[in-house]
């Protein structure tokens, strides 16, 4: 059986998206096509989580990888017209739908890189999350051969199917102090967390009766 591996970036949409827009946002169709976007880089992986085929054949790796490629140019004009999307602008949950395809636009390293600096000072104004910015500080460093800072882009090693490891990381013993900082729980209890979530994805389901 091949396994499935995924990144924590790509599930923590789930939360991040359960809350309603409760207050005025400055663009407010901005805030709709950041929705719409995140539901279809989101459909292929829950597919895949859930064990589902496409009904049309498809590979849903690929599927996935085409969307990437294709919001790529949408995400680059948004900025160039309105800069960071944070919470002020489209609200929480659009913004942080903003933030994951970001997340994974591996594609263009250059573009991440961009959206880290952009969202730094977003952070310090309480108009973007820490969490998500660690999530991106991580991705960023992978993606330039460099060690993460909070565990949060995963491996699996081991026996079986493996369980869930940084794939680098910078001063270990440090790394709790560094996650608690900034609202994350311990590294282990998330470790923990994505292992459940790669065994579940990588355990065949009874076929239906």
């Amino acid at each position: 059986m091949k396994l499935l591996i995924f990144s924590g970036a790509l599930w923590s949409i789930g939360i991040l998206t359960a809350a309603a827009q409760t207050k005025p946002v400055a663009y407010p169709k901005l805030s709709k096509t950041l929705d719409s976007l995140a539901y279809v880089d989101q459909w292929p992986m829950q597919q895949l989580f859930k064990q589902l085929p496409d009904s049309a054949g498809r590979n849903l790796v690929q599927v996935e990888t085409d969307n990437f490629a294709r919001h790529q140019p949408i995400l680059e004009k948004i900025v160039r017209q309105v800069g960071y999307p944070g919470f002020r602008q489209v609200g929480e949950k659009s913004s942080n739908n903003f933030w994951l395809l970001v997340q994974h636009a591996d594609a263009y390293p250059a573009f991440q890189r961009q959206i880290l600096q952009l969202m730094l000072p977003e952070v310090k104004r309480k108009n973007a999350s820490p969490i998500n910015y660690a999530y991106l500080t991580d991705r960023v460093a992978i993606n330039s051969g460099q060690p993460e800072e909070y565990g949060t882009q995963v491996v699996y090693e081991g026996p079986g199917i493996g369980k869930a490891v940084p794939k680098s990381l910078r001063d270990p013993k440090s790394v709790d102090k560094r996650r608690a900082a900034i609202g994350m729980e311990p590294l282990q209890k998330y470790l923990d967390m994505m292992s459940n979530m790669h065994k579940e994805m990588n355990t065949p389901k009874p076929a239906a009766l």
